[in-house]
């Protein structure tokens, strides 16, 4: 009796031990870990487009009630959120510093100033800021004015503010806040300091704006609007998880009732899921001991088991006959089966590849998931059912059974040579389009994708996806270079090629820069007698500019400003997001804004010896780098389809029987492609991906098909079974097929047809040229 239950013993320790492994395995939702990792640009490029400063701004509308109420409930919002943890800079035409902050930039004006010059200076450039002041003196900045007029007459810290708002094109104020061109939505910008790739940051971050909005629009009409790629990322993740979950739910349902109506037991239900649940638990755990943590994708892959899973124990419930054991029915299933197995493992080696992990996990995944349900049902199902148990459903004889697989060889002639004519089609005038925007997979809806730009145009943000990027062995060094990129780029602003840009150096000068403008500032001598003669005739008092005498002596001898000197403060926040170290030396970034013509930019780019620039247009690098990647894949798979052959020759032994079980998989394939592009489906990484499934399910009806069974009882239960793994496999892909999802779609819609082309083209094939052959 103990050793009966040894087996099932050791497989609920074991699925435990993997359940124990799956709950602490976190969740990625990043699709650049389907990118390559080839070489330093596209390095930089996929941390750009997990975590650049573009992946951090969250850009808020706020529309309805009067134009009074919405300017009002803006300088509350940005108030509100100014006290959170969870930002580092929010704009809405009214900026603000923490005071501390205000004053260690009061401190360090004049080496931060890019207005300081020696000609900033001279008498007349005194006299005419003076006169500037006075005329702000009598303007709503009177008491700023009042208050930094002393010691800084020349205006240099409302420079530094200008340009702490960042190089945005100022939308237009209406009550002190931003507003758009019309009028009806007053405008807010928010930068979070979790990173873009941190969906959990970015979730907590566009909860605090939620909060804060109810708390301060209350007992207003004022409505909420929000975008950027933060507030796009988790709408797709809740999207992907609750159409996931129901699709999931619809799925096994419909499965354990295909079960429960062809076998007449409910025993086959619970007993069927058993290798489905080992898939999917070995399957994650493999993942997480290997990787250390699960991409979305691959979890939303895992479906696909579904269908591929249930088909080994089908193949047990529709093979049992009177006479022999569950054992006996396995042992002569087991060659086959086996073979089966191996086919698809083999497929799915193909697409381990060190340089994409998220390619490699579905590969992991797959093959963990398949050897655990083998297994399972080869020496788990045996001892959890009687030795003579048969579902209550006997499969008798039946005409419509025996005319389906009645050997045609002229419709085995007519299919093949149906797919032949097809492929020539294919490749002749009809090649396959290929979808390498990732953009287009999009879960989001078009109106936030509509909302997204609106709200970008009247903010004037940076584009998601125009940037340069500048590398250097040093942050100095990096900071001197990206200054002469930033030069270069203001010739190019005022030649219209692009709006505008931002870039650490803008914030924080390099030392070279500093101690130039160190050497511009005048003694006290000469200052004084410019200051004398710039004043003569206005109304100010006698030693008022004392202060800005003392400030400018200061600065000649002052120390430069170092990134240390911003750590833990918000400016530092910002500076750290443009300019940061990583494994190749320092990155200074420029985030590009307005661009007209990316290409003579990105040809025209300046460089030095110790530096690199690169232009990165984020959505076209990644496309490439998917083109590529595709061509990557393709080049496995084939191994993969080679390595197949192989070892369906070795189990076999025949190539009389390696020709009748791949080709009507081959054809089928065929059939499948034209299929989808005739419908008009642009070929993605999730149809490569399903094809690869395709051909694994496919492989396996074409064995089945053609064993060499004299026995007509034998060959109907195999028609049986293929019957069922067929009507499960439609059912759970035809599910996924009506998603609104395109990724989840792309996969139900591509594995349907193919299970479909699959099973026809192996009844209609296998047989015929197995004896043909013979």
């Amino acid at each position: 009796m103990m050793r009966r239950w040894r087996i099932p013993l050791i497989w609920l320790l074991a699925a435990l031990l993997c359940g124990g492994i799956i709950l602490k395995t976190p969740v990625a939702t990043d699709l650049t870990l389907f990118v390559p990792r080839a070489d330093p640009v596209a390095e930089l490029l996929l941390e750009q487009l997990r975590s650049g400063p573009t992946t951090r701004l969250i850009l808020i509308g706020l529309t309805g009630d009067a134009e009074s109420e919405r300017a009002a409930v803006s300088r509350r919002l940005a108030e509100s959120l100014r006290a959170s943890n969870s930002f580092v800079r929010i704009a809405n035409g009214a900026d603000a510093l923490p005071e501390t902050e205000l004053q260690t930039l009061f401190a360090h004006r004049y080496l931060l100033s890019p207005t300081v010059s020696p000609e900033r200076f001279t008498p007349d450039a005194l006299r005419a800021a003076l006169r500037q002041r006075l005329r702000e003196l009598q303007s709503p900045l009177a008491a700023v004015q009042k208050r930094w007029l002393p010691a800084d007459p020349t205006g240099e810290l409302l420079t530094l503010l200008k340009r702490w708002q960042g190089e945005i094109r100022e939308p237009a104020k209406r009550l002190g806040v931003w507003f758009s061109p019309n009028g009806d939505r007053a405008l807010l910008l928010a930068e979070t300091g979790a990173a873009g790739y941190d969906l959990a940051g970015q979730r907590h971050a566009v909860m605090a704006i939620r909060a804060a909005f109810a708390k301060v629009a209350a007992g207003t009409t004022v409505a909420l609007q929000m975008s950027g790629p933060g507030v796009i990322a988790t709408l797709a993740e809740d999207t992907v998880r609750a159409e996931a979950e129901l699709l999931s739910i619809l799925a096994t349902l419909g499965i354990m009732l295909i079960l429960v109506l062809v076998y007449r037991s409910a025993r086959t239900v619970w007993i069927g899921a058993l290798p489905m649940l080992a898939a999917l638990l070995a399957g994650a755990a493999a993942v997480d001991l290997l990787f250390g943590k699960m991409y979305a994708l691959t979890l939303a892959f895992s479906m696909t088991l579904l269908g591929e899973t249930l088909d080994y124990p089908t193949y047990l419930f529709s093979h049992r006959q009177a006479g022999e054991t569950v054992w006996d029915t396995l042992r002569g299933l087991w060659p086959t089966l086996r073979l089966c197995a191996a086919t698809t493992l083999l497929g799915c080696l193909a697409m381990i590849a060190p340089d994409v992990p998220g390619l490699s996990q579905l590969g992991v995944f797959t093959i963990a998931g398949i050897i655990a349900a083998v297994t399972t049902t080869r020496w788990l199902l045996p001892v959890l059912l009687p030795p003579d148990w048969r579902p209550a459903r006997v499969i008798g004889a039946g005409i419509w059974m025996d005319t389906l697989l009645k050997p045609r060889p002229w419709r085995a002639l007519a299919v093949g040579v149906g797919g032949l004519l097809v492929l020539l089609a294919l490749l002749i005038k009809a090649p396959p389009v290929w979808e390498d925007d990732i953009a287009a997979l999009s879960p989001v809806p078009r109106e936030l994708l509509r909302l997204d730009q609106e709200l970008r145009s009247g903010l004037g943000a940076p584009e998601v996806g125009q940037l340069i990027a500048v590398t250097a062995p040093d942050a100095e060094t990096a900071l001197q270079q990206s200054e002469i990129v930033a030069a270069w780029l203001d010739a190019r602003q005022q030649e219209g090629l692009l709006a505008g840009y931002e870039a650490a150096a803008r914030y924080l000068p390099s030392q070279q820069t500093q101690r130039q403008r160190q050497a511009h500032l005048p003694d006290l001598e000469a200052l004084t007698a410019n200051l004398a003669r710039a004043a003569e005739g206005l109304p100010f008092q006698p030693g008022l500019f004392t202060p800005f005498l003392d400030a400018i002596a200061a600065a000649r001898t002052a120390p430069p400003v170092q990134p240390e000197d911003w750590r833990g403060t918000l400016l530092g926040t910002r500076i750290g997001i443009l300019l940061f170290p990583g494994e190749r030396g320092w990155t200074a970034l420029l985030p590009l804004s307005g661009v007209k013509n990316p290409q003579w930019l990105a040809a025209n780019l300046p460089s030095s010896q110790a530096t690199h620039a690169f232009y990165l247009d984020l959505r076209a690098e990644t496309n490439r780098l998917v083109s590529g990647f595709r061509a990557t894949a393709l080049q496995r798979l084939t191994w993969g389809v080679v390595l197949i052959v192989a070892v369906v020759w070795m189990g076999l032994r025949s190539w009389r029987g390696v020709i009748a079980a791949l080709t009507p998989v081959t054809v089928a394939l065929i059939f499948t492609v034209a299929v989808l592009l005739s419908l008009g489906e642009r070929l993605s990484l999730f149809h490569l991906v399903s094809l690869l499934l395709v051909l694994g399910i496919g492989v396996d009806y074409g064995l089945f098909f053609s064993r060499p069974a004299a026995d007509p009882v034998q060959r109907r239960q195999t028609l049986h079974a293929l019957l069922v793994c067929c009507g499960s496999a439609l059912t759970v892909f035809g599910m996924l097929a009506t998603s609104e999802l395109p990724a989840l779609r792309a996969i139900g819609l591509t594995v349907s047809i193919g299970v479909a082309a699959s099973f026809s083209t192996a009844l209609v094939m296998a047989r015929p040229i197995l004896i043909r052959m013979g």
